[in-house]
């Protein structure tokens, strides 16, 4: 395995780290595509719906 083959993997393992960790601390959620988002937000940027809820309330 090469020296580049190892430092992706690494940088793909901490990436799902960072993301598993994100989606930890979201305050609200799209209830169309359950996209995890971390500001008051119109609309879902992942799908574009409007139905967004608070998270913890």
């Amino acid at each position: 395995m090469s020296m580049f083959e190892r430092l992706g993997e690494k940088v793909e393992r901490i990436k799902q780290e960072a993301v598993a960790g994100r989606e930890d601390s979201a305050k609200y959620r799209c209830r169309d595509c359950e996209t995890g988002l971390y500001n008051d937000a119109d609309s879902c940027p992942e799908c574009g719906s409007t139905d967004l809820e608070r998270l913890g309330e």
